[in-house]
């Protein structure tokens, strides 16, 4: 089976304090060793999106804020789960976490479920809401610079914040309101990682819209698998740093790092990592 032959190895073979690569070099090294991995995951979480994409359309096509909204509330609850499921394997590569793809993306997948159903139904109805938005200005021939920059300040805001929140529902424990303040500091604490991997993702995405219907091949192609781990490589280092996230998850599981704890086989049952 396709999602459950995919041994996700260990970092490069260095000392765990040794410095990662950092750049081009390291997007390499990544897509050299995690890309299979990525991609299912994005192709899960695009596959979840379908219906929440045919809906959400024909809202916009008919310029409907209600059938739009509607759809997206509609809808939503199955993109929450999935797209955890797209942040929790690209954060496990950068991670350069080790183990059995499929088996760590069921587990991800369950332990985020009901706490991604409501952001996934909120996250839905505003990006839907902003494309409606986007797409009404577009037809109308809307040329004040202030409406523009409102609307584009609106998609920069929204992508920058939900980049630090997905990431931190998959990341640590914590309740609705912190995580929500939390991604707010953070957007502010690490402006110019925050603008560089916004500015990214919301160029990726407005060219998929304006490209449409080749739109289509190109996602069929890069998914949201590139987006997410170029926003991600941006901001996930400031992330670590000031919430600890790797030196929390060394110290509760240091045995498996020692290689005294098994890693598990591709159906989750414990198995030498040597073996």
């Amino acid at each position: 089976m396709i999602f459950r032959n995919s041994y996700m190895t260990p970092g490069p073979g260095v000392e765990r304090d040794t410095p990662r690569k950092t750049g081009l070099p390291r997007f390499f090294e990544l897509l050299g060793r995690d890309l299979p991995n990525l991609y299912k995951a994005s192709f899960l979480a695009g596959l979840a999106s379908l219906p929440a994409l045919l809906l959400v359309g024909f809202g916009i096509s008919v310029k409907s804020i209600f059938i739009t909204l509607g759809a997206a509330l509609a809808t939503g609850w199955l993109v929450g789960p999935f797209l955890c499921g797209a942040f929790d394997t690209t954060l496990r590569a950068l991670r350069d976490e080790a183990g059995y793809w499929w088996p760590t993306y069921r587990r991800a997948f369950k332990a985020n479920f009901k706490g991604s159903l409501l952001s996934g139904m909120v996250f839905t109805a505003v990006v839907s809401l902003q494309v409606l938005t986007c797409a009404t200005l577009l037809e109308s021939g809307v040329t004040s610079v202030f409406t523009w920059v409102v609307m584009v300040l609106n998609l920069f805001l929204g992508t920058g914040f939900y980049s630090y929140y997905w990431a931190q529902l998959v990341l640590i424990e914590t309740t609705l309101l912190q995580r929500v303040k939390n991604s707010c500091l953070m957007f502010i604490a690490f402006l110019p990682q925050t603008l560089a991997a916004t500015v990214f993702q919301v160029a990726y995405w407005a060219l998929l819209y304006l490209l449409m219907p080749m739109g289509m091949v190109v996602f069929l192609v890069f998914g949201c698998w590139l987006p997410l781990l170029v926003a991600l490589m941006i901001i996930y280092p400031s992330m670590d740093r000031v919430l600890h996230i790797e030196e929390t998850l060394y110290e509760r599981h240091k045995d498996d790092y020692k290689g005294e704890v098994d890693w598990g086989n591709e159906d989750g049952d414990p198995e030498d990592p040597q073996s």
